[in-house]
């Protein structure tokens, strides 16, 4: 018997099966790209804004830390100095403000010379434009620099070497606080009340600038605030709105009285020679120390 073999059709997609295949496909693609962009942005923000939080406060803590330990003395007829202890201007606007600041603090030098740090250091702080080009995210913002310098020479604007701490700063604004006669009392005490008057944003004692030479004495105390841009960098290619992080502190300067001969800081006083003996007397006195008075020797029997 014969068997007849009957032609079947053979299985396959059709046009329209496939159309939708790609479509589903295309959608779920489409869906992971997206959550993948919001991810990688996200991660973006994160450590742009980690970036700035980090490094505002320790900016502002050094800058604190100089501060309070800013120095001053009166002048030495014996040394030919120019300049002025503590310096500060006012540049620019009071949102992009490019203030200068130079002092002489008494913090250890980071500079070292034949391996010794100098224990009475130059410092300033300024901020230089961006040389950045045409829609770079640096462009429009500052660097601030830290300048220090290992000798003192009271022209702290000079020499030295500056070190870049940030390069993406919005403004960078001082402002100085004097102490009125008011706000001391009889009893030569201050009262705290007053105080908090003079240091008060916008108060009458609050100033832009500071000189010593000028003023005579140091600034009671001394506001900085820091404006850092926190935006993403990749944010700006795609034109989103700008992050900004601010950082303020408030520093209370050391206590100096008027500048004048009474602080001797370039005469190095040399040990008293010891006297020489005397007939009759049993001996001869110790020698004091720097600047000290020596002792007095015994008397023979």
């Amino acid at each position: 018997m014969q068997r007849r073999g009957g032609n079947r059709a053979r299985a396959g997609f059709t046009m329209i099966e496939i159309v939708i295949a790609i479509l589903i496909s295309a959608l779920i693609v489409t869906s992971l790209g997206m959550i993948l962009t919001a991810t990688v942005d996200a991660k973006i923000s994160v450590e742009a804004e980690s970036r700035a939080r980090r490094l505002g406060p320790n900016i502002i803590a050094a800058i604190a830390r100089d501060l309070r330990n800013a120095w001053a003395t009166g002048p030495d007829e014996n040394v030919e100095i120019d300049g002025s202890w503590f310096v500060g201007d006012h540049n620019g606007g009071d949102d992009d403000a490019s203030d200068e600041i130079w002092f002489v603090t008494s913090v250890d030098s980071y500079m070292r010379y034949e391996g010794i740090s100098s224990d009475l250091t130059e410092v300033g702080y300024y901020v230089k434009a961006n040389d950045a080009p045409d829609g770079s995210p640096l462009e429009g913002l500052y660097s601030l620099y830290r300048r220090e310098d290992f000798s003192v020479d009271k022209r702290p604007d000079e020499g030295g070497l500056g070190i870049k701490m940030h390069d993406r700063v919005v403004s960078f604004r001082v402002w100085y606080y004097d102490l009125p006669r008011d706000a001391v009392l009889e009893d030569g005490s201050l009262d705290p009340t007053a105080l908090e008057e003079v240091v008060a944003r916008g108060s009458s004692t609050e100033l832009d600038s500071w000189d010593a030479d000028e003023e005579g004495r140091l600034p009671y105390a001394v506001r900085v605030e820091l404006i850092l841009d926190a935006t993403p960098i990749d944010a700006y290619n795609r034109k989103l709105k700008k992050r900004y992080a601010v950082y303020e502190t408030l520093v209370r300067l050391p206590d100096f009285p008027a500048l004048d001969d009474k602080f001797k800081l370039f005469s190095a006083q040399a040990p008293a020679a010891p006297a020489p003996a005397q007939p009759g007397n049993g001996g001869t006195g110790g020698t004091g120390g720097t600047g000290g008075t020596g002792g007095t020797g015994g008397t023979g029997g």
